[in-house]
């Protein structure tokens, strides 16, 4: 994401106009004046908190916790930590389908992903992943979800890249 995106969250059809009269469409103007298109995506705010906590999640909880935790000595990437997580805090479910070449009813276990939560599964697994790596692998976070939401951060990786915003 470049210095050229612009976020808006909007609550009724009167502010919306409003801010898309002022806000969005000099934004629009300033990136075409690079030669760039515009793309824009209407959705619901819950699905941009998640995609917050997401990278939340995968820059600071999980990367912290690859690099800070040493269980028995031994340090583990990222990845490794984030199988772990979702397996013991997600774990399976169980998928019923046909198969097309018999007829017959088949079951097989998939994993649950983090992408089926919502913003209070999110929110859930990242307070017990928190809480497990400072208590069990003494990991220290630099800052709590809530805190971290009102610092300067990478866009794609959600890693904090300064202080708390003015």
């Amino acid at each position: 994401m470049s210095d050229l995106s612009l976020t808006i969250i909007l609550h009724n059809a009167e502010q919306a106009a409003h801010v898309i009269r002022h806000a969005a469409a000099p934004k629009c103007r300033e990136i075409w004046a690079t030669g760039q298109v515009v793309e824009a995506t209407f959705r619901t705010h819950e699905d941009a908190k998640t995609d917050r906590q997401r990278a939340y999640y995968h820059g600071v909880v999980l990367k912290i916790i690859a690099a800070q935790a040493r269980p028995n000595g031994q340090q583990y990437p990222l990845a490794v930590w984030k199988e772990h997580f979702r397996a013991e805090y997600l774990g399976h479910k169980t998928v019923t389908s046909k198969n097309p070449l018999t007829g017959k009813k088949v079951r097989r276990r998939v994993r649950v992903s983090t992408e089926d939560l919502g913003v209070k599964g999110y929110s859930q697994l990242i307070d017990r992943v928190s809480a497990f790596a400072a208590t069990e692998l003494g990991v220290t976070f630099p800052a709590t979800y809530q805190q971290w939401e009102g610092m300067q951060v990478d866009p794609d990786t959600g890693e904090i890249i300064g202080g708390v915003q003015p």
